[in-house]
């Protein structure tokens, strides 16, 4: 019951106040696209840069919110495809997507980026089944062969991007396999399982520090591990709801390696005093002062997938209780330090892809804690 009634709350937030609020205040009428952030009274900074991958991420949002009927959002979804397309796709003439766009929609960051192209794929193909839109399929099936043509590395990852940098990561490699498991359920072509399953078999050879089997983040340019080592347990936790997912899409058994998973993020989250730090070293200690939300969403998922309703109602009360307690409904203060002390003076954008994603999956649990009770 606690875990029903704490659910409730959470997805009605959700869907009554944080979508509704974003749809309102997050979109820019005037140039195109979405605000890269608001501020705590709700108003959008008009003058931040934006990244192309915020406008993906709530594409996404809006997409799934969409298909699951919490409202009716196909044409925004198709606008916000529409502005991606007109503002950032070969804009300056070279293949891909664009990384940062100044308020007024000029480009002032040409470079092509890993990350924003995983977002792209994976918003594309949530936007195809939303609108019921081919077009939007074939393009991220386009934007796929272009991330391999310029991108590919010959370890079977990807590069960070064109120009490539360095540290390579393991971050964006986690959100490939996102973006192949959502262009499946598009397209439905058994070819991007195969593929997400060698990104899973990658991650294991190559991602895993082999002493500790603890996740890393960090590498050179052959994904040899930089040190010192660096690891963030919201990525943990997310990789075992992402294992969850993919077993899920063929009705079968997730890996023991998504428990494994599971567990090691439960233990940070013990170690902290009931909430997720944001980057730790190889014993656990904290690097970093600080624990954010979206860190929070990915373990409420990693719960709901392994079925753990008391482990997620408890959560889900102490995200009440700290993050989602905002003066204006639909928002959230994005970060605390280790003490508990709010950080930051601005709503991200970028946490209601995490949010959404994590009322969906808490809505999955609770449609199955209701079901198992008739």
């Amino acid at each position: 019951m606690a875990f029903e009634q704490a659910a409730r709350r959470f997805v009605h937030w959700c869907v009554h106040d944080m979508l509704p609020l974003w749809r309102q205040n997050g979109v820019d009428r005037r140039h195109g696209g979405f605000f890269e952030q608001l501020r705590l009274d709700g108003t959008p900074d008009t003058r931040a840069v934006r990244r192309v991958r915020v406008a993906a991420r709530q594409i996404y949002a809006f997409s799934h919110a969409s298909l699951l009927d919490w409202m009716e959002a196909r044409s925004l979804v198709g606008w916000g495809v529409d502005y991606l397309v007109s503002a950032a796709w070969r804009r300056d003439g070279e293949p891909g997507f664009v990384h940062l766009l100044d308020a007024d929609g000029a480009v002032c960051d040409a470079r092509r980026d890993l990350y924003d192209h995983a977002f792209l794929i994976m918003a594309l193909s949530w936007a195809s089944r939303a609108c019921s839109d081919v077009q939007m399929l074939h393009l991220a099936e386009q934007v796929l062969a272009y991330v391999d043509e310029a991108m590919a590395a010959p370890d079977g990852g990807w590069l960070e991007g064109v120009p490539a940098r360095l540290p390579r990561r393991q971050n964006p490699h986690m959100h490939m396999l996102e973006a192949l498991l959502a262009l499946f359920e598009a397209s439905r072509d058994a070819h991007y399982l195969n593929r997400a399953d060698a990104l899973i078999a990658l991650m294991q050879t190559r991602f895993l520090e082999p002493h500790s089997g603890l996740l890393l983040e960090d590498f050179d340019q052959d994904l040899h591990p930089l040190k010192p080592p660096r690891i963030e347990p919201g990525h943990i936790a997310e990789w075992c709801w992402l294992l969850h997912y993919r077993a899920r899409l063929d009705k079968r058994a997730a890996p023991a390696l998504a428990a494994d998973f599971g567990a090691r993020a439960d233990a940070y989250g013990v170690q902290y005093d009931g909430f997720l730090p944001d980057a730790v070293n190889l014993s656990g200690e904290a690097i970093t002062d600080s624990r954010r939300l979206w860190g929070q969403t990915e373990w409420l998922k990693s719960l709901c997938v392994r079925g753990q309703t008391k482990e997620a109602a408890a959560l889900l009360h102490r995200l009440e209780g700290s993050y989602l307690e905002a003066s204006v409904p639909g928002l959230w203060m994005d970060a605390f330090d280790l003490h508990g002390h709010p950080l930051c003076h601005e709503v991200p954008a970028s946490i209601v892809y995490h949010l959404t994603s994590a009322a969906a999956e808490t809505q999955r649990l609770l449609d199955g804690v209701k079901e198992e009770g008739k």
